[in-house]
């Protein structure tokens, strides 16, 4: 998560930001949390799941 929230990409920056803020950071629920990053709803949610599927990816192998 670390390395796709430093990514250039914005996309992929808020991708890696938000499960961290979510999950580790405890920073509220779902609806807090994409109301402190300044997201929809729906961008959180997408931002979300590829924050989550991209590191597990990368570890497949």
């Amino acid at each position: 998560m670390e390395a796709l929230a430093a990514s250039p990409v914005a996309a992929d920056a808020e991708a890696g930001r938000i499960p961290r803020a979510y999950g580790v950071d405890r920073s509220g629920i779902h609806g807090q949390v994409a109301r402190s990053l300044r997201v929809s709803r729906a961008t959180y949610l997408r931002r979300l799941r590829h924050g989550m599927v991209a590191p597990a990816a990368r570890h497949r192998g």
